[in-house]
């Protein structure tokens, strides 16, 4: 199953997934998820980026889904970041402390940029 509300672009093992829809359910972010573990398994990714920009509420229950997603890519030593999120979003991610595991960046070139730097991943850098 494919939602027109998700966009994946792969290059190598580096993937961007862009969501375009403004209000982001539980089964949304399991598709999402779904469609990156399967870039994981059959395209050898490591490398995702998802980009927030057009969401303006994510469900609290998708924030699960994306730490068991974090659990499998640190399982291959890969790495995930997250930009464009709102200050709504933005806001769900330091609440729930989420903000210490996945990098928050601004926007996509922010994220590219740094993304390649394994350092970013621990050392805590946030916009």
């Amino acid at each position: 199953m494919t939602n027109a509300n998700i966009e994946i672009e792969q290059d190598r093992s580096f993937v961007v997934a862009r969501m375009h829809d403004e209000h982001v359910t539980h089964c949304m972010a399991e598709e999402l998820i779904e469609m990156l573990r399967s870039a994981m398994r059959f395209d050898n990714a490591t490398q995702f980026l998802i980009d927030l920009t057009a969401v303006k509420f994510l469900s609290s229950a998708c924030l699960g889904a994306l730490v068991e997603f974090l659990q499998d890519v640190e399982s291959v030593k890969g790495r995930l970041a997250i930009c464009g999120a709102s200050n709504d979003v933005t806001f769900l991610f330091k609440v729930t402390r989420l903000d210490t595991l996945f990098p928050l960046f601004e926007d996509e070139s922010d994220a590219r940029e740094n993304l390649g730097d394994r350092s970013i991943i621990n050392s805590g850098q946030r916009y």
